[in-house]
């Protein structure tokens, strides 16, 4: 059986807690971003009203207390500044801190906007732009690294994770699974983790569903994929059993039983139960 392309960050952070624990105390000033510290990594912002919208990228805690939003990107539009501005609104509510949004723009773009102005609302972010960066070169300069069986540097494994972003002949998902086959044959178990780890969560939204089976099929026989595995295999029982829980309290609404009896007894969400008798007295 394949991997499912879709890896739920949400339910397992496995992947999070890679890249939490590699990225601690370090900066991202090899790329031009001037931080404090990375103290952690906090989860994603889940909009609660538009179930279409997806994930943010990655949000760390910096040292000084406050966030860092990274966002990666391979278009540029207004749209695309409104949607950060929805995620960091949240941010802000949820988390009570300062947020300071930079925006990673593959090689492809050349120029995007920074500033929105929305009536009394003013946003700022800071866009960094990869094509001032030769992914081509920066993967046959790794590429002979680890050929060799060089350890890479931080710096190197900063610039292996960021490659599918980088300006190339290529297009970012070829080059993606490129910096993946080279993130399994790196010479250190614990760099190894941490770039594949990386490399799946920047390129989530700008890979095909083909592409993304292509770059879990390079991760086979590593210990991510085991607990990519693993994530599913434990996501799938969960779901299993909550589905079990909802046809239960199908049941027992009904048969006449209150919503307040069937939360107690089959331990969900009262305002689930309430959203199921509204549904039944509709139909």
């Amino acid at each position: 059986m394949g991997l499912n392309t879709e890896i739920s960050y949400h339910n397992n952070d496995i992947l999070m807690k890679v890249l939490a624990e590699q990225f601690k105390n370090k900066t991202l000033d090899v790329f031009g971003i001037k931080t404090a510290k990375i103290k952690d990594l906090i989860p994603s912002v889940h909009p609660a009203v538009e179930a279409n919208e997806t994930r943010n990228d990655i949000i760390f805690l910096l040292e000084d207390d406050t966030l860092l939003h990274l966002e990666f990107q391979t278009t540029a539009g207004e749209q695309d500044l409104k949607r950060f501005l929805y995620y960091d609104a949240r941010l802000v509510r949820r988390q009570e801190r300062k947020v300071h949004t930079i925006v990673i723009y593959s090689g492809r773009i050349e120029q995007a906007r920074e500033r929105l102005e929305c009536g009394s609302i003013l946003y700022q972010v800071e866009n960094i732009y990869m094509k001032h960066y030769n992914g081509d070169q920066e993967y046959n300069r790794l590429k002979h690294k680890i050929d060799n069986h060089q350890l890479l540097s931080e710096t190197d494994t900063l610039k292996l994770i960021f490659l599918p972003l980088m300006k190339s002949e290529q297009k970012e998902e070829e080059l993606a699974i490129q910096a993946a086959e080279l993130a399994k044959a790196a010479p250190d178990e614990k760099t190894k983790l941490f770039a594949i780890a990386a490399l799946i969560v920047i390129t989530d939204k700008i890979m095909s569903e083909s592409n993304k089976r292509k770059l879990l099929e390079v991760l086979k026989m590593t210990q991510i994929e085991q607990w990519i595995r693993e994530e599913g295999r434990q996501e799938g029982e969960l779901k299993g059993r909550q589905d079990e829980k909802r046809e239960t309290a199908q049941t027992m609404l009904n048969l006449g039983m209150s919503p307040e009896l069937i939360a107690k007894a089959t331990k969900l969400p009262l305002e689930e139960i309430l959203e199921m008798a509204k549904a039944n007295t509709a139909n």
